[in-house]
């Protein structure tokens, strides 16, 4: 068992180090898509509004270089389309504008990657899949081989037959308490 052990360590020691920046990775961006309802981590978004000549209701193609020229807009039109008889959008990079036809009203959105987040949450969510689906399996059966080695590091009444059994433990039930509590009651 002594042997045993000090492979135990060896393997949660070392596989630990390796761990540390996929684990860092996985916990910011898991926090950050748990939250996805409060913010958006992967774009910084903007709105900014402003007034214009109303051009009116024409045919879009007479339109669309009048609004263009009265919004003055800062980068290349990639696009546009007229959504409803009153608004034109205009789309560019990172934004787009929203022109109300009859009011002059332009409603100018723009979005942003977040660099780091959105980088993250590219790896969490597996987003482009090839390569990083054998790291990202790779990591997890690390994750399982620490957890295995760590459950026979510590001996005694903080071990497994003390406070470590309870733990561990709890760390089962809390996901089967959740589960049935959410889906079964």
């Amino acid at each position: 068992m002594k042997k045993f052990r000090k492979v135990c360590r060896w393997l949660h020691q070392h596989l630990g180090f390796l761990a540390v920046g996929l684990t860092l990775v996985y916990g910011i961006s898991g926090i950050a898509v748990n939250h996805a309802h409060h913010w958006d981590a992967n774009y910084q978004r903007g709105v900014e509004v402003f007034m214009i000549e109303p051009a009116g209701t024409g045919p879009t193609l007479d339109l669309l270089p009048v609004v263009i020229d009265r919004v003055k807009p800062a980068l290349e039109i990639k696009n546009s389309w007229r959504m409803e008889v009153d608004i034109l959008q205009l789309f560019v990079e990172g934004g787009q504008y929203d022109i109300n036809l009859l009011t002059g009203e332009v409603v100018y959105r723009t979005f942003k990657e977040r660099t780091m987040f959105y980088d993250m949450n590219f790896m969490h969510l597996n987003t482009g899949k090839s390569v990083w689906t054998g790291i990202a399996d790779a990591f997890a059966g690390l994750l399982i081989i620490r957890a295995l080695t760590g459950i026979f590091l510590v001996r005694g009444s903080k071990g497994l037959k003390g406070r470590g059994g309870i733990l561990m433990g709890l760390g089962f039930f809390l996901p089967l308490i959740y589960i049935v509590v959410e889906r079964y009651l």
